[in-house]
């Protein structure tokens, strides 16, 4: 069942001054006319679906019971039996505004930020694509020298100490089938610079590059375009796509630290 309160970024106790208020304001946002982007059409639909709701006191009252789990059968506005007098009037029952738990306070937060998780899931998206681009364009190939060859922490790769004063890491045969060779071809990434695959310039042996996000952590860049995919183009769930989108953000710091520790 669809929540109509999180689809306005509304809580549960609004008023229905702020339903209306919430109402106008996103129909405004979203109405096809103002708004060209793809998804502002089904948006808009489900902001008026959300009104003619929780807009109608009768339905709101049934909306309200079938969220706290009320049987179908008892989803009927309470009603006062009828006085003997016809000129009594009951007292009115003062309101006493329920206070949100916990779990409501951070849904209806994460309803009213909605806006900047998907922001950032489509930023994500973007940086990916970049990436997967940098990937599969042809690489650049430079020239250099092999100084010292240093076997790493994980004991199955070389650490190759070039002229540059740069190193680059490649497994136990590369290193070996390298140990001779004066100069190497290094191909690295067009627009990162990213390091691939290194060369004999003599044999012309090419091993690729193991420690480098384009290596062994290939799987970063591909589950970074997954994730913000989904953050992106999946719309159902307020709460789900708000905590993709901080999934997105914290793999996205991650892949930015990856680039620059494992780019040599």
């Amino acid at each position: 069942m669809k929540n109509y309160y999180f689809i306005l970024s509304l809580n549960i106790y609004a008023s229905d001054a702020e339903i209306k208020q919430s109402y106008r304001r996103l129909a405004l946002q979203f109405h096809p006319d103002k708004n060209s982007s793809s998804e502002a059409e089904s948006i808009f639909k489900e902001v008026n679906e959300a009104y003619e709701v929780l807009g109608d006191p009768l339905r709101k009252v049934i909306y309200d019971q079938m969220l706290r789990g009320v049987p179908a059968e008892e989803q009927v506005p309470e009603s006062r039996p009828m006085h003997r007098d016809p000129r009594y009037r009951p007292k009115p029952t003062p309101h006493v505004a329920r206070q949100p738990t916990h779990r409501q306070e951070i849904l209806a937060m994460m309803a009213s930020n909605l806006r900047y998780a998907l922001m950032i899931s489509r930023l994500t998206l973007l940086f990916s694509a970049v990436l997967m681009a940098d990937y599969s364009i042809p690489p650049v190939k430079t020239v250099t020298e092999v100084l010292a060859e240093n076997p790493t922490n994980r004991g199955s790769s070389f650490k190759l100490e070039l002229r540059d004063g740069k190193s680059v890491s490649v497994s136990r045969e590369g290193a070996r089938n390298l140990r001779k060779a004066t100069k190497i071809g290094i191909y690295r990434s067009a627009w990162f610079a990213i390091p691939l695959t290194v060369e004999d310039e003599l044999t012309h042996y090419r091993t690729d590059v193991q420690l480098s996000i384009y290596g062994n952590f290939i799987f970063w860049p591909i589950l970074l375009l997954l994730t913000s995919s989904v953050g992106t183009f999946y719309w159902k769930g307020v709460e789900f796509r708000f905590n993709v989108g901080i999934v997105n953000f914290i793999l996205f710091l991650l892949t930015l630290i990856f680039l620059n520790v494992h780019k040599f």
